[in-house]
């Protein structure tokens, strides 16, 4: 009984701690959120932006003479997928921050939002454009070389571009000419998703692409995929044969794929952070395009289980220490963890310090951002995007202090970058939706 007392009483005093954080957030001034986004998102473009085309890449544009070389681009190298090459996901970047810039305008107009999702709509145009085929969303291109890209695709690419076209065409921003190129790029790309099976190929229509295995297997993970870019190739082509498909698919074998999307045991987060993310991002518009409530609800709950399992998700974790050999025991004597691993994005935030930024030892330094910075950052990205008022007014506090401690400058790596932008976006529309 007395250890019941006890939880009840902690539940509470939690409860009571988030509700202050929430009010101290809400006494904001309008002039301090939008200042405070605003120059993240202009910082982020200024470094990571190519002022031509208005494509965003991997790394800040000032070191791009020290990058993959167009040369070896054009050869494939490296191998297999442009990894490292800090141009193989332009797409991805480019379309989730066209996301939250709409998101953004859609709740408060106003100029730099509108001015923006421009630019990011022409950059995506540009990177569709230097596809050796039609229908084949790239890595890249090279800002050397405009002609210098990647056929190795991804499904993150390819779903990313279709989604976020997808939103710009249904906004009010989008005019005729835009809403056309939409219209039939994303009929190229849907078609040739559908030619080769709901799978990606690369441009010589046989050899599968890095994650471009097909989704139609009867799993979670799959179905989506899979349902959200049918329902958002009709809801950027206007064309009813993805209609007709994303029903076929959702009601196939007393629809199952439905039922797959159920919260349950069986639900489960990808290990690698960034999939986590771009999976929400894919649900999150699902959420926005789909019409029925019993379908919504089915994934309104979905966008709450995924981001509580990655709030509570543990870091480094096996997967990660073998994929980069994380320095797990010297960062976590440096960092002061209790213990060799963080329990949770919460925890991994409130022990962070400016001063782990500054360490002498660059790979400790670096190890230190990806744990109490791009863990933490993914899962309140999770929360922005999940539909959930209440979870969000918990955590959009720890958002505010984030975006507002850590210096951008003293970071590396487009990802974080990108993601903080994001994040920044959605925080300020939640916050004049209030």
């Amino acid at each position: 009984m007395r250890g019941i007392i006890f939880i009840s009483i902690l539940l509470i005093c939690c409860s009571v701690k988030a509700e202050e954080n929430y009010k101290k957030f809400s006494a904001l001034t309008k002039e301090d959120v939008i200042t405070k986004s605003f120059s993240i998102a202009k910082t982020y473009f200024n470094d990571y932006q190519d002022p031509e085309t208005y494509v965003c890449y991997g790394a800040r544009l000032k070191e791009k003479d020290s990058w993959t070389s167009p040369e070896d681009v054009k050869a494939k190298k490296p191998a297999p997928w442009g990894y490292g090459s800090h141009i193989e996901d332009t797409a991805l970047h480019c379309g989730h921050l066209l996301g939250a810039l709409i998101n953004a305008y859609n709740v408060r107009q106003d100029p730099f939002l509108y001015e923006n999702c421009k630019k990011l709509f022409k950059a995506l145009k540009f990177i569709y454009s230097v596809s050796p085929v039609p229908g084949l969303v790239p890595r890249g291109p090279h800002p050397n070389d405009k002609t210098a890209c990647y056929d190795d695709s991804s499904m993150d690419q390819h779903t990313t571009y279709i989604i976020s076209l997808a939103l710009y065409a249904n906004s009010s921003i989008a005019d005729k000419e835009e809403k056309e190129f939409i219209k039939k790029s994303l009929q190229e790309v849907g078609e040739r998703l559908e030619k080769y099976g709901w799978s990606i190929k690369q441009a010589d229509g046989k050899t599968q692409s890095h994650v471009g295995f097909a989704w139609t297997g009867f799993v979670p993970e799959h179905a989506s995929i899979l349902l959200p870019i049918l329902l958002a190739l009709y809801k950027g082509t206007g064309n009813n044969h993805w209609l007709e498909l994303y029903e076929k698919y959702g009601t196939e074998e007393d629809s199952r794929r439905w039922k797959l999307l159920e919260p349950g045991p069986h639900i489960q987060i990808n290990v690698h952070p960034i999939y986590a993310n771009q999976n929400c991002f894919r649900l999150n518009a699902f959420y926005q395009f789909e019409n029925n409530p019993e379908r919504k609800k089915i994934i309104y709950d979905l966008l709450e289980k995924s981001t509580d399992l990655q709030l509570e998700r543990e870091f480094p974790g096996k997967w990660f220490e073998d994929l980069i050999k994380f320095p797990t025991e010297k960062v976590a004597q440096a960092c002061n963890w209790e213990g060799t691993s963080l329990q949770g994005c919460e925890i991994a935030w409130k022990k962070f310090q400016p001063s782990f930024l500054d360490m002498a030892d660059w790979k400790i330094a670096s190890a230190a951002s990806l744990s109490h910075i791009r863990f933490p950052l993914g899962g309140f990205h999770m929360v922005m995007l999940s539909e959930h008022k209440e979870m969000i007014k918990k955590y959009v506090p720890y958002v505010w202090d984030m975006i507002n401690i850590v210096d951008l400058k003293k970071t590396y790596g487009g990802e974080t970058n990108y993601l903080f932008t994001v994040v920044s976006l959605y925080l300020y529309a939640f916050y004049f939706n209030q």
